[in-house]
């Protein structure tokens, strides 16, 4: 394939125009939500006239112009903990200078319960806008930043296939460089290469095909796999010369489970980790948060609770609750307590089940779990794949043995299996909910659970918990990995 403009098709500012799209997603909710707590305001029969407050709807577009500096338009975004911070504290800033002209003004004074309210629905409505903006334009062709790929190897393939499965990132993988020889003639083919496609993606095979590229997608963006053994290679020379926007990926940091920040030492790139689990100060506003959220929704949920036990007990006999022991924090066993889902001699059923069926025996020894458990009740199978079954762990987070967000959590028998991984399990409470239970649930390998609870403990924020709330109710409604 030597046709180079058969790489790239489409608008050639595609960035541009997912750019305009979310713009227009942040200041359309900003004002949408403002516009709305006026209409309330004036139903419930305001006294100030719905025009004085108006000229304050100018003040939102602070948050957009904030939003710009701070890229969040550029792709990809930045992790969702970090854009929620961010979109936060742009949102907060809009109604600061709204609350600032206020006190400053005279003369007949807008509501403050309008801004004050406005600005409480803004603050989840504006990012919740954003993730349903990219949901609904991901697969749109100008949605996607071309992209060349530069690398090799293992890490450069699990990073295109990332990009092509996440749309939603504004990322698209449209040609890959691999190797590039010495600079040729224009026109001139690399030795020993043939003309065919390699992998998914067409192959550039020449630093004149590269530059045709860039002279065909002036908007595109190059992401160079940088390995131990060539760093800095000719390849990012490249890419740094004809992209205006390059992300390099450091081989070895394929693995790495922390957040890292950039910072610049002396001319040498450092990169910043927090852990903000030695901070006390987070920490208590992570355990405010379990409390005051399981307290309410306990009592909202407790009809639904007394609904559910009847139900099991007219199925089967036994109790109603299932109360395990569990690994909680500090490594200390902790009793977490369930709607019980399965005939009441649970164990005694297993044993006789994987003694007859060494398949199953096999699939229990590998990750703990039956895809088709024959202990489980009809009720109990609802129950589990709505993940209705935990809602009495509330009690757990109340007494402080659990969170709302945290760790899968292991029994005794797993902890050989979690190696070294343990020492951060065992750092904080395990959860209700979880990075694991939004990210696959039971479709994932263990080793691969692990990972993920390995990688939320050295990661942990508040903005990462209230993240993972939000995406737990579509996970649940969706039954995704359920079982």
């Amino acid at each position: 394939m030597n046709d180079i403009a058969l790489f790239s098709s489409g608008p050639r500012s595609r960035g541009g125009r997912r750019m305009l799209v979310l713009l227009a997603s942040d200041t359309l909710t900003l004002l949408g939500v403002m516009l709305a707590a006026f209409a309330a305001r004036e139903a419930l029969g305001g006294t100030v006239a719905p025009s004085t407050h108006v000229p304050l709807l100018f003040f939102l577009f602070i948050a957009p112009c904030s939003n710009y500096f701070t890229g969040l338009y550029d792709s990809p975004p930045p992790a969702p903990p970090e854009e929620l911070r961010s979109l936060a504290f742009s949102t907060s800033l809009a109604y600061l200078g709204i609350a600032i002209f206020l006190v400053m003004g005279r003369g007949e004074q807008p509501s403050r319960l309008v801004f004050a309210g406005a600005w409480l629905v803004s603050l989840p409505l504006v990012p919740l806008a954003r993730w349903q903006v990219r949901r609904m334009f991901a697969d749109r062709l100008w949605w996607g930043t071309p992209a060349v790929l530069f690398g090799r190897g293992e890490v450069l393939a699990r990073l295109g296939s990332y990009l092509i499965s996440h749309k939603e990132l504004g990322i698209k993988p449209e040609v890959r460089v691999t190797g590039l020889p010495a600079p040729l003639d224009a026109g001139d083919t690399c030795p020993g290469e043939d003309s065919e496609v390699s992998g998914d993606l067409p192959l550039l095979r020449s630093e004149q095909q590269v530059i045709a590229f860039a002279d065909r997608c002036p908007y595109a963006c190059a992401v160079v796999v940088v390995s131990e053994k060539d760093k800095w290679h000719r390849e990012i020379e490249i890419a740094a010369r004809l992209f205006s926007s390059v992300l390099l990926v450091p081989e070895s940091f394929e693995d790495l489970p922390f957040w890292v920040r950039p910072v610049e030492i002396g001319r040498i790139c450092c990169l910043r980790v927090r852990q903000n689990l030695l901070d006390a100060r987070r920490l208590f506003l992570k355990r405010s948060m379990d409390l005051i959220l399981s307290v309410a929704g306990a009592v909202l949920i407790l009809p639904l609770c007394l609904i559910i036990g009847v139900c099991i007990r007219l199925e089967s006999p036994g109790p109603v609750f299932f109360r395990h022991d569990r690994i909680g924090r500090g490594g200390r066993v902790i009793r977490i307590l369930k709607f019980r889902t399965m005939v009441n001699d649970a164990q005694e059923a297993l044993a006789r089940h994987l003694a007859a069926n060494p398949d199953l025996r096999r699939e229990w020894e590998a990750d703990q779990k039956l895809r088709n458990d024959p202990r489980i009740t009809r009720v109990g199978a609802v129950l589990r794949r709505t993940s209705l079954d935990e809602l009495p762990q509330l009690w757990n987070v109340i007494r402080g043995e659990m969170s709302l967000v945290g760790p899968r959590p292991i029994v005794q028998s797993e902890v050989e299996r979690y190696g070294a991984a343990f020492t951060a399990y065992s750092r904080v409470r395990p959860g209700i909910t979880g990075l694991w239970q939004v990210s696959g649930r039971n479709d994932l390998s263990y080793d691969t659970r692990v990972r993920i609870d390995r990688y939320y403990i050295n990661n942990w924020s508040t903005c990462l918990d209230l993240v993972i709330l939000a995406k737990t109710v579509p996970v649940v409604f969706g039954k995704k990995g359920a079982y």
